[in-house]
């Protein structure tokens, strides 16, 4: 399993990009590497994505030895510049800039400086706070409230409280200081959370070559991938990403479709067989005739369903925006006519009533209001990425609490898509020591079968060193031969497919090689969510293999052989009665990921899937989900709490304002409070 990243200000992070990894089992393996290495604190090797993500200390500025130690074991890489996180310190540089000139009005009110404190509140309000007002004069003129509207309000009245002549009091800008700051960190969270993830669109493109080799006039050119036309023939080579959908019609090899079909094992591909774009060849050369055109691939399609399912309404709408559109507009019409009242019924003295509209303005300004969710959210994420998860919006990870039903792919969301050696026996049954199994690594040490890496993974694991293998021979589908210390040594599939196991030959003493597949949950787990959940698999590999997991987990409900459309389509119909959460981690779980209530993938999973998964854990396993539902309900518990703690205030002091009773000062103060006692229960242990 993949470690985590520690958000730590001693470390540093350090991102290479790294080529020639084929399946998990590279990843691993070059993760066990880099974890040898004393100055890395943390590292996770992202097979999809190509990249290597190290947490070293401070002080290390060398990448060339992790480069090294990369390529000493067959892969290449190179340093990249990670600009995300230098953007995102960037966004933390106005809230926190804005927080300490707040925490400076008050030291210079005390020290005579009013003029100085007020160009600070002014800088505050005005200008790191402008994005608000601009936002509420929008709304208010085509009579809509938002989170936004009660920002502006509240900064604006604290701001004209404090230069109001003779009840003025300069201190009281601080308050809309403190206002326009804390909403400021809240929205810099939520943004980065949102933004981590690239587009859709984005993903699916930077996965396919920008250019391709063709076959034209018995020789081969290289041609921009969007000049090519359905009948050309394109050379896919060893490694390479197949970049249109089409049919082999020259050589064979072995095809790995896992990031469409779900498909945990590599296919063998011959003369007249269709591949789908995105898929990896493993094996030798192959040409290609195009039969889909760049815009209407397999690929192109799963986009589509994606964006059909983020078109789809949100059955979640913001709480507090819907308070305010009816909160607002009524203290507006409330202060309106208290003045309106008091000047032309009572006929009270002008700067009395002014003063007491001034109040209701101030002590029914839901300052709390618009704090309640924003601190809770700061709070929320804090404490889920300590927990080993992000989301990406507040509503997605409220609406975890209400799932009844969890639906989990199986290749690399329950199993790895890693395997692992369970045993080598003799052909008399007797389980055999390591050195069998250092000439079986030996021999597919050339290999790049997802089975040969997982292999070499577990050699490695017993630092068991390799001999030297001559006269290697692959064959696509059948397995690999060679010499390995002068014996003739040769690794074929077992006759029984489903199995999965291995048949090793050296010499001529036969040996069974029994292989599993690498669960990254236990039964325990399952269990445990079971009593919450109605737990089921849905995924694109064989039923057989689904089933075999199912049995292991206890799982009665799995659905095998199931292609995007149909995990859609399951999505949608499961909906109909229950409210579904979809585990997932490839681009052939986009859809369903998209289309369920609440969606989540992992830091290891594609791209794609990440940019449209809600919830993504990147630390740790599925015994996540548990945390994930506590801090779910936690938090939505104390944002209930904040409501309440907002609501009662206004409704003891707005009819104390509307009295008369308060002036506008003792109303910045009590505002002050309120919003105090919301961050102060924000605060609390979630």
């Amino acid at each position: 399993m993949n470690k985590a990243i520690p958000l730590s200000a001693e470390t540093k992070t350090l991102v290479l990009s790294v080529e020639g990894m084929t399946c998990a089992a590279c990843a691993a393996r070059i993760e066990r590497v880099l974890t040898k290495e004393k100055s890395v604190k943390d590292v996770v090797v992202n097979f999809p994505l190509k990249k290597a993500i190290l947490e070293v200390n401070l002080e290390d500025n060398n990448s060339d030895e992790y480069i090294q130690r990369i390529r000493s074991i067959g892969y290449s890489a190179q340093e990249e510049i990670a600009e995300e996180k230098k953007s995102n310190i960037r966004k933390f540089l106005t809230p926190f800039l804005s927080l300490i000139f707040t925490l400076s009005i008050n030291p210079l009110i005390g020290a005579d400086q009013g003029l100085a404190a007020l160009g600070i509140g002014s800088l505050i309000i005005f200008v790191f706070g402008r994005k608000f007002h601009v936002s509420a004069l929008k709304n208010i003129k085509k009579l809509n409230f938002n989170m936004d509207t009660l920002i502006s309000i509240g900064s604006l009245s604290s701001f004209a409280i404090g230069i109001l002549p003779n009840n003025g009091e300069l201190m009281y800008l601080e308050t809309g200081g403190f206002i326009i700051s804390f909403i400021l960190l809240g929205k810099t969270i939520e943004d980065i959370s949102i933004k981590s993830s690239v587009s859709v669109s984005d993903s699916i493109i930077e996965s396919i070559p920008k250019d391709v080799n063709v076959f034209e006039n018995q020789i081969t050119v290289r041609k921009p991938l969007n000049q090519i036309e359905i009948g050309d023939v394109i050379i896919v080579k060893k490694g390479e990403i197949i970049p249109l959908d089409g049919v082999i019609i020259r050589g064979s090899s072995e095809v790995d479709e896992s990031v469409i079909s779900g498909e945990s094992e590599p296919l063998t591909k011959k003369e007249g067989d269709e591949i789908v774009s995105g898929s990896i060849n493993l094996g030798d050369d192959i040409e290609v005739e195009v039969v889909k055109k760049e815009g209407e691939t397999t690929l192109n399609h799963i986009e589509k369903l994606i964006l059909k399912a983020q078109t789809s309404k949100p059955e979640v709408q913001d709480l507090v925006d819907k308070i305010t559109n009816i909160f607002v507009p009524s203290i507006l019409i409330l202060s309106f006519a208290n003045m309106i009242f008091k000047l032309f019924v009572l006929e009270n003295d002008f700067s009395e009533t002014i003063s007491s509209t001034i109040a209701i303005l101030v002590v029914a300004c839901p300052c709390a209001l618009g704090l309640a969710t924003p601190i809770v959210l700061f709070r929320t994420a804090s404490v889920s990425n300590r927990n080993g998860f992000i989301f990406k919006n507040f509503d997605y990870l409220q609406r975890f609490k209400n799932l009844d039903t969890i639906v989990f792919d199986k290749t690399g969301t329950l199993t790895s898509g890693i395997f692992k050696i369970e045993s080598i026996s003799d052909s008399k049954g007797k389980i055999v020591d390591d050195e069998v199994l250092r000439v079986l690594a030996s021999v597919e040490q050339k290999s790049n079968h997802p089975i040969a890496k997982s292999i070499l993974l577990e050699s490695e694991i017993k630092n068991l060193s390799l001999f030297p293998v001559d006269n290697f021979i692959e064959t696509p589908g059948i397995g690999v031969s060679g010499v390995v210390e002068n014996k003739k040594v040769s690794v074929f599939r077992s006759k029984d497919d489903l199995k999965g196991d291995l048949e090793l030959i050296i010499d001529n003493e036969e040996f069974k090689v029994k292989l599993v597949e690498d669960k990254t949950v236990n039964k325990d787990i399952i269990k445990d969510l079971s009593k919450d959940y109605e737990i089921e698999i849905l995924s694109g590999d064989k039923t057989e293999k689904v089933q075999e997991i199912g049995n292991d987990l206890n799982i009665k409900n799995v659905l095998g052989n199931q292609s995007p459309e149909d995990k859609l389509k399951y999505i949608q119909e499961k909906q109909m009665d229950k409210t579904v959460g979809f585990i997932g981690d490839g681009i052939n779980d986009s859809p369903a990921l998209k289309q369920a209530n609440v969606s989540l993938s992992f830091s290891q999973s594609t791209q794609i899937a990440q940019s449209v998964s809600d919830i993504i854990i990147f630390k740790g396993g599925l015994e996540i989900l548990n945390k994930i539902f506590n801090i779910s309900k936690n938090s939505n518990k104390r944002i209930i709490q904040n409501l309440f703690f907002a609501f009662i205030y206004n409704i003891i002091m707005i009819p104390i304002a509307v009295s008369g009773s308060i002036v506008p000062s003792m109303a910045a103060l009590a505002m002050a409070l309120s919003s105090l006692s919301v961050v102060l229960n924000s605060s609390r242990k979630l």
